[in-house]
Parts: C-alpha cells; sequence; structure tokens
C-alpha cells in the first residue's frame, strides 16, 4: 500500500517543488491514513502536578476515545502507580509549606507578634486538613477527580471494547524481549514496558502516534520505528509530549486556549526537579 502511495506522491507532488516543507511532505503521506494515539502511562500521571485548566485535555480525551490505543496494562500501570504519585506530591506540598519557628526574643512582646502567632496557628490547622485531604484521595480512588477521569476514559473504551489485553503468548514474547535486550525495557524487576509493546504489535495494525517523554522512547525512537514496521506493516509517525499535537495529528482541530494551557502544563512539569523520566 505504501509503495503505490509513495509512487503516487513522486507522481503529482514532486519531491522538489515541496522540498524543504517537511510539515506539508508529511500531511500528504499520512493525511490518507487511519491514525491512532498511543499514550504511555506517565502522561496520564502527570496530570496529578496539573492545575483544573489541564483537566481539560482529559476530557477531550475522553471525547475521542476511538482514537486511543488502551492496554489492560496501561491501565494497571496507572492503578498501582497512583499512590506512589500522591505520596510524592504530598511530600512535595508538606516540605513547601513548612513555616520556620521564630527565634527572636525581642518581638515576644509585640501585640503584632501576637497576632501573627495566631494566624500561624490557624495556617497549621489548615494545613493538617489539606494533608488529611490528600490523604483520604491516596486511599479512596472514588473521590480523586483524576482517577475518576482515567476511569471514565477506561469504561468508555470498555464500553466500545477497545481496550487490548495481555495473553500468554504476549507474556512470553515479552519475557524474550527483556532476555533479548531489545526496547522498550522496564528495569530490571518488571517487564511492563515489554508486555505493553508486544500488546500493540499483536493487536493494531493502523499508523500510530506515541505521546510520551520515557528514555525508553527518547533513546530508542529509531528501534522500535522499526521494530513496529517489521511486525504491522505501519509506521509510527512522531514521538511527542503533547496530547493536543497528537490528536490534531490525527484529524481531531484544537481550540487554540486548550493548546496554550497544555504548553504551560508541560514547562511547567519540565521545570520541575521531580519531573520522571525513567
Amino acid at each position: 500500500m505504501y509503495i503505490f502511495e509513495l509512487q503516487y506522491i513522486t507522481k503529482h507532488f514532486p519531491l522538489n517543488k515541496i522540498r524543504g516543507d517537511n510539515n506539508k511532505l508529511k500531511t500528504i503521506i499520512f493525511k490518507s491514513k487511519i491514525m491512532k494515539i498511543l499514550i504511555d502511562t506517565n502522561i496520564f500521571l502527570d496530570f496529578y502536578r496539573s492545575n483544573n485548566h489541564a483537566m481539560n485535555i482529559f476530557s477531550e480525551l475522553i471525547n475521542h476515545t476511538d482514537k486511543i490505543i488502551l492496554t489492560d496494562q496501561i491501565i494497571q500501570e496507572f492503578d498501582r502507580s497512583r499512590e506512589n504519585v500522591i505520596k510524592k506530591v504530598r511530600d512535595n506540598f508538606r516540605k513547601e509549606s513548612e513555616l520556620e519557628n521564630f527565634s527572636s526574643s525581642y518581638v515576644q512582646d509585640l501585640k503584632e507578634f501576637k497576632d501573627l502567632l495566631n494566624i500561624k496557628k490557624e495556617y497549621k490547622l489548615k494545613l493538617k486538613e489539606v494533608n488529611d485531604k490528600i490523604n483520604q484521595i491516596l486511599y479512596d480512588p472514588s473521590i480523586d477527580p483524576i482517577a475518576s477521569y482515567f476511569k471514565n476514559l477506561v469504561d468508555d473504551c470498555i464500553k466500545k471494547d477497545l481496550v487490548l489485553h495481555t495473553t500468554d503468548k504476549i507474556i512470553k514474547k515479552a519475557n524474550n524481549r527483556k532476555l533479548i535486550g531489545n526496547p522498550p525495557t522496564s528495569d530490571k524487576h518488571s517487564i511492563g514496558d515489554e508486555i505493553n509493546w508486544e500488546i500493540i504489535l499483536a493487536n493494531v495494525q493502523d499508523d500510530i502516534i506515541i505521546v510520551g517523554r520515557d528514555n525508553t522512547y527518547n533513546n530508542n525512537f529509531a528501534f522500535l520505528k522499526s521494530d513496529y514496521y517489521k511486525h504491522t506493516g505501519c509506521f509510527i509517525h512522531s514521538l511527542t509530549q503533547s496530547i493536543t499535537s497528537a490528536l490534531e495529528a490525527v484529524g481531531i482541530q484544537q481550540n487554540p486556549q486548550l493548546i496554550d494551557e497544555e504548553k504551560k502544563f508541560i514547562k511547567e512539569i519540565e521545570s520541575r526537579s521531580d519531573f520522571w523520566k525513567y
């Protein structure tokens, strides 16, 4: 199919006329192909460091689940990772909200200082309320707004029979991938990334866009593109950190305000010292 497409392109769109315009060339090549979006689990987990505006991006995903590749491995990874992520959020909040003790005895008799101590007591009470709420969310996913959004996404995919599942054959192939050392690779104690990739190779017959920022993608992208084509005959279009860019690439026009919100969100999480890269 692609040989025919490339022959058609070179006949009707001579490369000397579009040389230097990579975006135009990509559009011509891919616009007739069905594409799906594979979103890495860590992208979903990033929403725990977002504000309410970033949640609009999650809503947009729920509206277009037919474009999303979702595996049972991704669902399990999210469910088991959310506790650790929330604990990091809680620990960061505690660290950033600490107040230093007042040491000067000179000001202790001032009325203003006594007022300040009362405010400090009130602050500590409110601080405890926030910590208690985070702990409630930690142990009860039903009151976790991000887990609820993810559940809505999963439920819609289940309803449409879109969730791809692990099999014994896939686990065996994932183990072999691990032993050989072919990416994508998890840490030495698991084969989660390997399982997820083998699920994709066994079930997906479309061009795909990967939304992710893990080193297992960034450092092995050329290999993964070749591996995907070898097993499926299809192409990995691109690797991006942007959900809205991926949605636009599959033909879903995005609100400029939503694009700007995501850019700010990505910039914010990249600037943090706990930016998760594996």
